[in-house]
């Protein structure tokens, strides 16, 4: 098969966006709620399919996924590090003036676990078979991890698009244009920014497991651990949060090219 990266992303696209164009157009209920997950899985679907197509035997490239053996050190870093990113612009946004609600903490960390859980089976981990497990080595194979970063980083920004399209606020006009341009640009900035830290994950551990368990921790810290009422995001908090964590997260990026001398952990 030539060019099975780019096969690959044309069915992770092409399911992806099918499942969640269906949801949009439902509205709500269960047929919206199910086309929103289903969607989610394009990428591990479309990997399996090239997997298949190659010739190479699917039960060991999908074992092959999920390494657990390796340092606690590992562990604490995908659980904290997400944390990590939202306490510091937390830190930011307070320094600015602007104020975080504590009392929200017991409530939040309740939570915490359970929707940890549901991030890293069906709200986010389940693309990671998919981009690291598959996009990633297939670029690597053939350019530098910057350029092979940046691109799946692009592409996997992108595929998020008709999400970033279909939120309930900027469906029901309450985004003005001007406004939604720059949150989508925000938003698929610090997207393919992330890619750079599931990079140097996978290149130094070789766990996609870790990958989902880092993905899944983003997600709920972002969602959880931002303490911030939600009349408050909707009231003008995220205009000035969303640049804040695009920052922080470029700056870390920033940290950690410079620290592994753009390899990004591959080994020489």
């Amino acid at each position: 098969m030539r060019h099975p990266f780019l096969i690959f992303v044309a069915i992770a696209y092409a399911i992806s966006w099918s499942a969640w164009i269906f949801g949009i157009w439902q509205g709500e209920g269960m047929l919206a709620t199910l086309g929103h997950y289903a969607g989610g899985f394009g990428p591990f679907i479309a990997a399996l399919t090239v997997t298949v197509a190659l010739g190479r035997d699917p039960w060991a490239w999908f074992k092959g996924l999920f390494k657990w053996r390796v340092g606690i050190g590992w562990y604490v870093f995908v659980l904290g590090f997400p944390v990590l990113l939202v306490s510091v612009a937390s830190g930011l946004f307070v320094a600015l003036g602007y104020s975080i609600d504590l009392a929200l903490i017991p409530e939040r960390l309740t939570s915490y676990l359970p929707l940890f859980l549901v991030m890293a089976l069906i709200g986010g981990g389940n693309e990671e078979p998919g981009w690291r497990g598959f996009g990633l080595p297939a670029l690597q194979a053939a350019m530098t991890p910057l350029r092979a970063t940046l691109l799946l980083g692009i592409v996997w920004a992108f595929w998020h698009f008709p999400l970033l399209w279909g939120d309930p606020m900027v469906r029901a006009g309450e985004v003005p244009l001007d406004q939604l341009a720059g949150r989508i640009g925000l938003l698929l900035v610090s997207i393919t920014a992330h890619a750079f830290w599931y990079t140097w994950l996978i290149n130094r551990t070789g766990s996609v497991l870790l990958c989902i368990l880092l993905h899944a921790g983003y997600n709920t810290a972002n969602g959880l651990l931002v303490l911030v009422p939600e009349a408050g995001m909707e009231t003008g908090a995220e205009a000035v949060l969303l640049p804040l964590m695009t920052g922080v997260v470029l700056g870390s990026v920033l940290i950690l090219v410079a620290a592994t001398r753009g390899r990004l952990g591959k080994a020489d």
